[in-house]
């Protein structure tokens, strides 16, 4: 049993010096894999802050685009309007020049008035 026991100790002892050798390694790796965890963190947070900017400004620039193309519809709009109007207007003095030509050609082309005698002083008239 003697060498029983001194396998086992030595066993143990092989065990307890591997792990304390890898326990050693990890805990002297952690703090930089700590900072190497961090620096990502920040790099990200980093990203996420401007991606949320990006985010803000086109959100601003759909708004913009917005308004800009109401705008433009609300001008075109105008325009159609005043394009009827002066559509409307040219309309008008077009028929009263027309309607004015009309006029004086009917009035030269009238028959010449018949020269009927007015009845004198002299005339009796018989009842």
């Amino acid at each position: 049993m003697n060498q029983n026991s001194i396998k086992v100790n030595n066993l143990s002892k092989n065990i307890t010096t591997y792990y304390n050798s890898n326990n050693n390694s990890f805990t002297s790796q952690l703090p930089s894999n700590n900072n190497n965890i961090n620096k990502k963190n920040n790099e990200l947070l980093l990203k996420e802050t401007r991606q949320n900017e990006q985010l803000l400004t086109i959100n601003e620039k759909e708004k913009l685009l917005y308004t800009r193309s109401r705008m433009l519809q609300i001008a075109q709009e105008r325009n159609v309007y005043k394009k009827k109007i002066i559509y409307t207007l040219i309309f008008v003095i077009l028929a009263i020049l027309i309607l004015t030509c009309v006029l004086y050609v009917m009035k030269k082309k009238r028959l010449p008035k018949m020269n009927v005698a007015k009845p004198s002083m002299n005339t009796t008239v018989k009842i």
